[in-house]
C-alpha cells in the first residue's frame, strides 16, 4: 500500500494495537522457520536420494567399461565367460532402468 513503516506503527501506538502486532510477528517468524528449515525426514530422503544418484552414476561408470573390454576380446572367450556377462548385463539393465516398463515405448 506503499504507507511508510513509521505511520503505521505510530498509528499502532495511538490506538494500543500492541497485542495485534505481536502476533503477526510472531506468525511470520513461524511461517519463516517452517518455509526455510526442512523436516528431519525431508533431509533424509534427499540425502538417500543423492547417494543413490552417486552409485547409480559410478555403476554406469563401470558398466561403461566392462563394455568396452568385452568389445576388444576374442569370440570364442565372451562365450566361455557368458555367465559373468550376465551378471554385468543384470547390473547394467538395472542401473540404467532398461527393464522398466515405459507406456509409449517399445520393449
Amino acid at each position: 500500500m506503499n504507507v511508510p513503516e513509521g505511520t503505521v506503527l505510530a498509528r499502532a501506538n495511538r490506538e494500543g494495537w500492541t497485542q495485534q502486532i505481536a502476533a503477526a510477528k510472531q506468525a511470520v517468524a513461524l511461517t519463516q522457520s517452517n518455509a526455510i528449515t526442512p523436516t528431519p525426514m525431508q533431509s533424509i530422503a534427499a540425502l538417500t536420494q543423492e547417494r543413490g544418484e552417486r552409485y547409480r552414476d559410478r555403476i554406469a561408470g563401470v558398466s561403461e567399461r566392462v563394455v568396452g573390454h568385452i568389445e576388444a576380446m576374442c569370440p570364442d572367450e565372451i562365450l566361455t565367460r557368458s555367465s559373468q556377462f550376465e551378471k554385468i548385463d543384470t547390473i547394467a539393465r538395472r542401473t540404467f532402468g532398461l527393464n522398466d516398463a515405459h507406456p509409449g515405448r517399445g520393449a
